[in-house]
């Protein structure tokens, strides 16, 4: 993409960047549980913020192609709160955990042969403060928001690239999965705007990429009824009755509306037992814990029945990443985390952004790309939601619906949209759960690499 060079600008704001920023970067050589690495990775910290009392913990893996001119992808998780280590071992980095040998000792790592990776510079980043190995300075720290998060994220990434300039030049990507949606397109907007008019160092902004993103609370949750009746979780009667009596809106209930409400405690019991992350996986209540999460007779017991939750394997996880060896191996801060959780679904964090939709109407009118997918088994974020959202946008048909292959098999569908200079692609992974990286690796790297490489999916 063409920027305007502003080389005061430029100097300018990497000499403020560098007057300003504290941070810390280490190369990780090996892991307990695999030994040493055969790619690149680093982890640090960042200080962001007033007075840089939040401190974010990130890890970098370079591209094991080409990293000087393979794309970067800073990559955000949902939640909010969990870490980016879920994005890293489960989901699109180059390692994960070897739940098929596991017999309740140490965890042993792999190879992910479906990693990111092969093709992309991935920073993952523990946001917002208070996620995975990120911590504050200050009690007050730990109080963050939507929009916070956004200032906190663009703070992050200039600052890591004064440590880093010898990437500035590659394409970029902005990216996340579920509430990340959140954060990731006013992020883009403020990246793109200031890049544009040259109020900041110059990068080579693509787009980004969305995976089964929160955009609208309300879109979100209303489409929940309609996804249900969709994959025959409620019947044909009660969904005719409750879009009626509730009058399409299944979020602002009037409890005067008895109808209604009647309705809607009907709907409720019949999906209460239900995955709602994905349809057809066991539902597990997680009881409550004490103290320490992970205990030796809760892994036997994980191991005797064979995962009959992905909690399960999470636990895996958390055991290896509390563990004081890894910890000093990730070169983690010692006395800032009590105890490390891959979701922490206790941070002081305030949801005050209900719907980002206008940020992706605003990116329309770029010249940038954008990748958006979801899956057929989610009801927690429907896929009804995003494809009503990106109809609303008036985009021009690239390419109407039409199934993509891997290995010859559907592995799902997807539209091509267009405007001016704009492009939007819109994917259904098939089979898939909200985090369809983790349920369905391989499809999703084969969609990102054609999507990187310009192809139609």
């Amino acid at each position: 993409m063409v920027k305007v060079w502003k080389p005061w600008c430029v100097l300018i704001s990497v000499l403020h960047l560098f007057l300003h920023t504290t941070s810390s970067d280490f190369i990780v050589k090996n892991l307990p549980g695999f030994g040493d690495l055969p790619f690149t990775l680093n982890t640090g910290y960042i200080g962001v913020g007033q007075r840089e009392e939040v401190q974010l913990y990130y890890y970098f893996v370079e591209s094991q192609r080409s990293p000087l001119n393979d794309p970067l992808l800073l990559w955000l998780v949902g939640g909010p709160g969990c870490s980016a280590h879920s994005a890293f071992f489960y989901e699109n980095g180059p390692l994960m955990f070897n739940f098929h040998d596991f017999n309740g000792s140490f965890p042993q790592l792999l190879l992910n042969p479906h990693t990111w990776t092969k093709v992309l510079n991935i920073l993952y980043v523990d946001a917002p403060v208070g996620t995975g190995y990120s911590y504050s300075k200050t009690q007050e720290g730990y109080y963050s928001n939507d929009e916070q998060l956004v200032e906190h994220m663009y703070d992050f990434f200039h600052k890591w690239l004064v440590d880093h300039p010898e990437f500035r030049s590659n394409p970029l990507y902005i990216g996340g999965g579920s509430y990340s949606g959140i954060v990731v397109l006013p992020l883009v907007q403020k990246v793109y705007e200031d890049y544009e008019t040259g109020r900041s160092p110059i990068l080579n902004i693509q787009g980004l990429v969305l995976a089964s993103p929160r955009l609208d609370s309300f879109m979100d949750n209303n489409t929940k009824v309609e996804f249900a009746h969709q994959r025959t979780l409620i019947s044909n009667e009660l969904y005719e009755s409750i879009k009626s009596n509730c009058n399409g809106d299944y979020v602002n209930l009037d409890p005067n509306n008895t109808k209604c409400m009647s309705d809607y405690e009907a709907y409720t019991e019949l999906v209460r037992y239900i995955n709602e992350y994905q349809i057809l996986e066991p539902s597990c209540v997680i009881a409550p814990k004490e103290n320490q999460r992970i205990l030796s007779q809760e892994l036997n017991y994980i191991h005797q029945t064979k995962f009959r939750c992905r909690d399960d394997l999470y636990a895996i996880g958390e055991l290896w990443a509390n563990d004081p060896h890894v910890q000093k191996a990730l070169q983690v801060r010692e006395g800032t985390k009590d105890h490390f959780q891959r979701c922490n679904r206790s941070a002081a964090y305030t949801w005050n952004v209900p719907s980002v939709v206008q940020y992706l109407h605003n990116l329309t009118n770029t010249n940038m790309r954008s990748l958006i997918y979801c899956t057929d088994l989610d009801m927690s974020i429907p896929y009804l939601s995003s494809l009503s959202i990106v109809k609303s946008l008036n985009l021009k048909f690239d390419m109407t619906w039409h199934p993509w292959f891997v290995d010859g098999q559907v592995a799902g569908y997807a539209e091509e949209y267009k405007k001016s200079e704009y492009h939007l692609t819109y994917a259904i992974v098939k089979g898939a759960g909200h985090v369809a990286q983790e349920s369905k690796p391989k499809e999703v790297y084969e969609m990102i690499d054609r999507w990187l490489s310009f192809f139609y999916i």
